[in-house]
């Protein structure tokens, strides 16, 4: 039979059937790939599985034959007798053929359930796969959630849109996972040399005083970036919103003050201001410690940035300069790098840091933004 093209006319009525089961066809390979390469310890490129069940489906189609995919059943049945080469796929194709001409009528007049009873004992090995999932639940809830969801909702409704609910309950979970980052204060052990770790986490590490050590371990995006801000500025003590009023008044305060006495200090005296009667709220960290001469942001576990991580950055680092503290990122990869290139965080030439120490050296180095 001659090649021929497919009728056009029919591609409107079937372009959504075609892609449903297309995305069930590679789900199914690419799954029954990895669960067999894992089993016998062989690597699975996915991209190369696509490759080659677009090929075979889309050079068939000129001859008018069927779409082909991996067979659940069939796959299960061959892997549990021991066949490893495509020969196998041969000797099914002729018991295929003798139950098709002559062993059919044999079936005909068996029950639903005697045939469901073979399809079950069929897929007995993918049923013991149900034995895993206490251990699934131990190792990550989150994971296991995704895989009871997306097998409820393939079971019950059907497996087209319980492959979209299991993309989007996994895209919706990595979303929360992100927004659910915290900023955690470093500290270095004496003696550790250059190496920070998480305070909090670790006992003995000690914080500098003079510049404030931090890490946030998300990308920073257009959902996350609102509470990355306010995370960063509940652990240094500053609430944007709460303490707009007090950053209103030192400026107003400063106007005031003499020429050499904005060069001693941006923030009023203290004392003086609790003689007035007005709240005095610490510009860093709360008035727990002293201020900082420098914020060190570690970007070493932030994969990228949007427009909006980098308008927030901005935001921290004007934030903080109007009250004397300098902002100093350290760690960033090249995608962030870019990111802030292009975003316009470096207006002039400023060091780059590879190292948490290096970008704490300069900050001590620097003279303090208020001209202390």
């Amino acid at each position: 039979m001659p090649p021929q093209l497919p009728m056009w006319s029919l591609i409107p009525n079937v372009a959504v059937d075609a892609f449903s089961i297309a995305i069930v066809g590679f789900a199914i390979t690419v799954s029954l790939s990895e669960m067999f390469a894992k089993k016998h310890g062989y690597a699975v490129d996915a991209n190369q599985e696509m490759y080659a069940i677009g090929l075979c489906n889309i050079v068939p189609s000129f001859f008018r034959c069927f779409t082909s995919s991996a067979a659940l059943t069939k796959t299960l049945v061959k892997e549990s007798t021991g066949c490893q080469t495509q020969v196998s796929g041969l000797v099914s194709a002729l018991v295929l053929l003798l139950v098709l001409l002559l062993i059919a009528p044999l079936f005909y007049s068996l029950q639903k359930c005697v045939l469901a009873v073979i399809i079950l004992v069929n897929l007995r090995g993918a049923l013991r796969k149900f034995l895993d999932v206490p251990a699934m639940w131990r190792a990550d809830r989150v994971d296991a959630s995704i895989w009871l969801v997306t097998m409820a909702t393939s079971a019950f409704v059907n497996t087209e849109l319980g492959l979209l609910v299991g993309v989007l309950v996994s895209a919706l979970s990595v979303l929360g996972r992100t927004q659910r980052a915290r900023v955690l204060e470093l500290g270095r052990a004496p003696g550790a040399g250059e190496h920070y770790e998480d305070a909090a986490a670790y006992r003995g590490l000690r914080t500098r005083p003079d510049v404030a050590v931090f890490r946030y371990g998300a990308p920073i995006y257009y959902a996350n970036q609102s509470m990355f801000k306010r995370a960063l500025y509940k652990r240094i003590g500053l609430d944007a919103a709460e303490q707009e009023e007090t950053l209103v008044k030192f400026r107003k305060r400063k106007e005031e003050e003499e020429e050499e006495e904005v060069a001693v200090a941006v923030v009023p005296d203290v004392k003086s201001a609790e003689a007035d009667g007005d709240e005095v709220v610490s510009p860093m960290l709360g008035g727990k410690r002293g201020r900082p001469r420098g914020l060190v942001i570690d970007c070493g576990a932030i994969l990228f940035l949007d427009t909006a991580g980098v308008d927030a950055l901005k935001e921290v680092r004007k934030d903080c300069g109007e009250r004397g503290v300098t902002v100093i990122l350290a760690r960033c990869n090249t995608s962030v790098l870019d990111s802030l290139e292009r975003g316009g965080y470096y207006p002039d030439d400023r060091p780059l840091f590879f190292t948490i120490e290096d970008a704490v050296r300069y900050v001590q180095r620097s003279p303090a933004p208020n001209g202390e």
